[in-house]
């Protein structure tokens, strides 16, 4: 190569490699060149291994404007490198001729140069290197929040959805729970009755055992008041056995509550966000439950599906103009399908108003029922056809043994448990049934010579209420419907017709109560008159002996005439007179009041010689005139109930007061004083 060429191309090197547009002038000695020279080729290994590493990285990011300067720069050094490196062949080849030449000092700043370019080349890379693993970090930093934030959204949501189940559950379990909390006060209140009662009848009994009274007499007395202790006895067991079950119970659902509160809490602290709103909403499908006629047929519209809903709805609300426009722009596969839905649901509506008809009919003529017979047998052939079932049964409760009464066709009566089967539960919690899916339990047992149930594939199960909805009077079981379940038309029908038979059954019970009252009123007139025509003392004190005996049932009676402050009685035909200052007749002469004595003997006004003798309570009457002057007193027990009472038993709940005072019972003796008063003062002997 000739010199002059050599400088040619020594004077282009340095602009095309100083690349930044900076260089450094030098004047190094001639061994610090030999140095460099033999560096360069190790520089070049490094630079290229450099290169391959930032070739890999700029392939895998994102290659922005530096990125693309900094590859740029990379090609033209290693194109400039490969031409240095034929340089530093020829400089070795010619080195004794080019060290006295000037160029030197040209050569050793465009090595200078290659190597700043090179430094710099490396600290980019390196830069390089650092801003793309913190761009890989940051990218994988996004998608991990990213990620993490989409699994908080989805807890939330399930959080909020289980926290409304939670306390759905948690209000129905405290509905229930107040509900045997009211069934169990009633049992606590009717056991503390009849340990009073058990208490009262033992003292009777230890009573009698420790006095000398002929046993022969009160046998048949005595039988009774132990058949009845044993009674109440096995009945206060097992009234304690039903409360243990129920606060059993209680306790069960009492935890369940707390549980389900405890969850609630927790949720809420979890979604302090979010703004709590009631949970519990009326809804309308919940006939059963509320047990009361609506006061619209919404419910027809809200059991339907959320489309459905929608449609009724807009055609309520928009009219039928507007609804067939709307429709007229759907697709015809949307139409056709509309439409057929409101075809259904003109027919369905057709269907319910159609019965609803019918049931009012026969509505009316159950209301011409004479007897609770009559009643009976009309329902249970009639309202078949209305629920669309095989059979319908009216069972009503006999208050006298505790079972529940029905009719065939035959009109042969039915008896059945009240406590026993599905129906026990319609009397315990006084709540209506829809049952389906054929249950496993009976729905009812019936007796005949034996226990036997009676099974069905579903069944709507009604309460009959009476007196102010305080009572359950009867059942309505409807069975075996043509579908699965009976619908919610029918459990609307089962509510009309369930209010409407407690009115009937009411006013045939206040019926034959009537006219029962009027029959004994009619008795005691009847007995006034004989007295009325009474022509001595004998016969009038014989007389109304006989009418107590009549009218209430009594067996021990005594009757005294008050006459110049005497008491004068006529016993086997015999006259006795004794002194106002004997015995409680005679107390209640003087005081001028009435008397219930409840422990006869035990009082120190009790005289054997007057008063009546027994360990029941005794009712002590005195008769007062128009001028206030007492003409006569009468004794007698409150054992025995009213015979009027007797007969009104099928009709009316029982009384609760099985020994001592019944307050009708004594309200009628009263009553019939003053009427027997104002007789013996009408009376001339």
């Amino acid at each position: 190569m000739k010199h002059s060429q050599l400088v040619h191309l020594l004077s282009k090197q340095p602009q095309s490699v100083d690349y930044q547009g900076a260089t450094q002038m030098s004047t190094p000695r001639a061994n610090q060149q030999s140095q460099q020279t033999l560096i360069l080729p190790h520089k070049l290994t490094t630079l290229s291994t450099a290169y391959s590493k930032e070739q890999r990285l700029l392939t895998e990011g994102n290659e922005d404007f530096e990125v693309q300067k900094i590859k740029d720069l990379q090609n033209r050094l290693i194109s400039r490198c490969t031409t240095l490196e034929f340089l530093i062949q020829v400089i070795t080849t010619h080195k004794n001729e080019l060290n006295s030449l000037p160029t030197i000092q040209k050569i050793e700043q465009l090595l200078l140069s290659i190597v700043n370019t090179i430094q710099n080349t490396t600290k980019n890379e390196i830069q390089l290197g650092f801003l793309n693993r913190e761009q890989k970090k940051t990218s994988m930093f996004n998608k991990q929040v990213l990620k993490k934030e989409v699994e908080l959204f989805d807890r939330n949501k399930s959080l909020q959805q289980e926290m409304e189940i939670n306390s759905t559950r948690s209000n129905k379990l405290i509905e229930e729970n107040q509900k045997l909390q009211k069934q169990l006060k009633q049992e606590k209140n009717l056991n503390e009755i009849n340990v009073k009662k058990i208490a009262a009848l033992e003292k009777r009994i230890e009573f009698i055992v420790s006095n000398d009274i002929n046993i022969f007499e009160m046998r048949s007395n005595l039988t009774i008041l132990m058949k009845e202790n044993e009674q109440l006895k096995r009945e206060l067991e097992r009234k304690n056995q039903e409360v243990e079950r129920i606060q059993g119970k209680l306790n069960q659902y009492q935890l369940v509550v707390s549980r389900l509160q405890k969850t609630i809490d927790n949720l809420r602290k979890k979604n302090e966000d979010d703004e709590i709103r009631g949970f519990i909403k009326k809804d309308d499908v919940e006939l059963l439950m509320n047990y009361k006629i609506p006061q619209n047929l919404d419910f027809r519209i809200v059991c339907q599906k959320l489309d459905h809903q929608n449609l009724l709805n807009d055609l309520c609300e928009k009219g039928v103009v507007n609804t067939l426009q709307q429709i007229s722009q759907q697709s015809q596969e949307v139409q056709k399908q509309q439409i057929t839905y409101y075809c259904n649901q003109l027919l369905s509506f057709k269907d319910f108003s159609e019965r609803l008809n019918q049931l009012l009919l026969q509505m009316e003529e159950f209301n011409n029922s004479q007897t609770i017979e009559d009643l009976i047998f009309y329902v249970n052939r009639q309202l078949p056809q209305v629920f669309k079932c095989e059979t319908a049964k009216l069972w009503l409760l006999d208050s006298k043994n505790g079972l529940l009464y029905s009719y065939l066709e035959t009109r042969q009566q039915i008896k059945a448990l009240q406590d026993k089967g599905l129906v026990a539960d319609t009397f315990k919690m006084y709540q209506a049934q829809n049952i389906g899916q054929k249950p496993k339990k009976a729905i009812i047992y019936r007796i005949k010579e034996s226990e036997q149930p009676e099974y069905g594939k579903n069944a709507l199960i009604l309460p009959i209420f009476c007196i102010g909805q305080n009572i359950v009077r009867g059942s309505l079981i409807i069975l075996n419907s043509e579908q699965e379940q009976f619908s919610f038309d029918e459990e609307y029908f089962g509510i009309i017709i369930s209010r409407f038979l407690g009115i009937i059954i009411q006013r045939l019970v206040d019926k034959e109560s009537w006219q029962i009252a009027q029959k004994y009123r009619s008795l005691m007139i009847n007995q006034l008159t004989d007295i009325l025509r009474s022509k001595t003392k004998q016969i009038a004190s014989d007389r109304i002996k006989l009418s107590f005996k009549r009218i209430f049932g009594f067996q021990m009676i005594k009757f005294y005439f008050v006459m110049n402050e005497q008491l004068i009685s006529f016993e086997n035909q015999k006259e006795e007179i004794f002194s106002l200052d004997y015995g409680l007749a005679g107390m209640a002469v003087r005081n001028k009041q009435r008397y219930i004595v409840n422990d006869i003997k035990r009082s120190i006004n009790f005289n054997p010689k007057v008063d009546l003798t027994s360990i029941l309570p005794i009712f002590i009457q005195p008769l007062l005139n128009k001028q206030d002057e007492v003409i006569g007193v009468v004794e007698t027990c409150l054992k025995n109930k009213l015979s009027i009472d007797m007969e009104r038993e099928h009709l009316l709940e029982v009384s609760q007061n099985l020994f001592g005072i019944e307050e009708p019972l004594t309200s009628q003796l009263q009553s019939y004083a003053e009427l027997l008063a104002g007789t013996l003062s009408n009376i001339e002997f």
